[in-house]
């Protein structure tokens, strides 16, 4: 549906403001503007149209091995409440260091971590938790349920943006020990996969926090007291009362279990999530009867963000400022999304607005093929982190999504 908001305001103007919008038309995006004309004779118009068609949909995204994975539980003021499990394997791959590693090792694992989600100060608990059976990242979605047994094999807490380590049980470290001394690789990713399919980071106390970590700041560390040489000295070089064995991850995944408030719950917000599994869907004709011109120098759209998606004090809430659209068939929308989008913007800090020029778009489907593609746009990143933000919609003429149309015309 197409809405007018204002009239088209007509300026005669003299070469140099011509000149000015050519210019600004081509910072971003070449446009293609029609038939020459004259500075004497030309007419640049300035038009908004209103978008109202929009909803939110969903795609299948995939969470393994992302940048982050992510853990916790918290129940959103704004957005309601988030339930996620995440999945880790240590790396198995041998080095020759791991034939001194001794039979009573301990192990730790180490968490570097990089962004909180919840009450500011609140000290959660969490339990690792060994997984029951095989899993790939290469499938692993959002929504996928993971197999947990019963064997906690560690605990730990989460103050603030830390380095956590969480010592390991000895039964647990002992298995893996074992496999990953067996010399033959072949043997080690059978065994392990069988008998150790890896370990679960599940919220053991609390909906108020959760918190991310970058997977390749994550890592499993066999931690052995110093030995003595032969002579009863202790090695020069070795300036630490303990020496370290460290193995990064081989997989991680995430788990996400969510409770969204509806949308009737937002008068104009439409809530989007960088997982891609809530994203703004638009179907935009680009026809000169819904555009009111076919002779444009630019055509931008424009999203808002609404003030309230920032945290309320004493909340912390991780957040993207870049939104990315997608050119799609609406069948596509039935497999993960994983190419570049055609748009990316960042948002402005002055109103809170994304913008994306659509010229060149609008050029092609007004004057080239027809098409039936949507755009489709998602807040941030699918990086394994959970992102969630509310996006003006319909009911606020003022901030509602919108088209922003620069014409040029001649004069008859």
């Amino acid at each position: 549906m197409q809405k007018f908001d204002g009239i088209f305001t007509r300026l005669t103007l003299p070469i140099i403001l011509l000149l000015t919008v050519y210019g600004i038309s081509s910072c971003d995006d070449s446009a293609v503007v029609g038939s020459r004309v004259s500075p004497d004779d030309v007419t640049v118009s300035a038009d908004t149209v209103l978008l109202d068609d929009l909803s939110v949909v969903s795609t299948p995204s995939f969470s393994g091995n992302a940048n982050y994975f992510t853990a916790g539980e918290v129940d959103d003021p704004l957005f309601g409440n988030f339930k996620v499990t995440a999945l880790v394997r240590p790396s198995i791959t041998r080095s020759a260091e791991n034939d001194s590693l001794v039979d009573n090792a301990p192990m730790v694992m180490a968490l570097n971590v990089d962004h909180i989600y919840g009450r500011d100060g609140l000290s959660a608990e969490y339990h690792v938790v060994e997984v029951g059976r095989r899993w790939r990242t290469s499938s692993w979605r959002y929504d996928s349920i993971p197999d947990l047994t019963s064997n906690i094999v560690g605990n730990f807490s989460v103050d603030e943006p830390d380095s956590i380590t969480v010592t390991l049980d000895e039964g647990w470290t002992r298995k893996y020990r074992d496999i990953l001394l067996n010399e033959s690789a072949a043997e080690r990713d059978s065994l392990f996969q069988e008998e150790l399919p890896g370990l679960a980071i599940v919220p053991a106390s609390s909906d108020e926090q959760m918190f991310s970590v970058e997977g390749s700041r994550a890592y499993f560390i066999f931690i052995e007291e110093r030995v003595a040489d032969e002579n009863g000295e202790e090695e020069e070089e070795e300036e630490e009362e303990f020496q370290h064995h460290v193995k990064g991850l081989n997989s991680w995944a995430v788990s996400l279990d969510s409770d969204l408030h509806s949308d009737e719950s937002f008068e104009t917000g439409m809530v989007v999530k960088n997982t891609m599994r809530r994203m703004i869907e638009m179907d935009i004709p680009f026809t000169e009867d819904f555009l009111g011109t076919n002779n444009f120098s630019r055509v931008e759209l424009v999203l808002y963000e609404e003030p309230q998606s920032s945290p309320p004090a004493g909340f912390l809430r991780p957040r993207s400022e870049t939104m990315r659209i997608f050119h799609l068939e609406p069948d596509q929308l039935n497999y993960a999304v994983s190419g570049d989008p055609r748009f990316q913007s960042n948002q402005r800090e002055e109103d809170g607005s994304f913008r994306f020029n659509l010229t060149n778009l609008a050029n092609e489907q007004m004057h080239g093929s027809l098409t039936n593609q949507k755009l489709y746009a998602v807040i941030g990143f699918n990086d394994g982190r959970i992102l969630p933000s509310l996006i003006n919609g319909q009911g606020n003429s003022g901030r509602q999504p919108k088209l922003l149309i620069t014409g040029i015309s001649k004069e008859q």
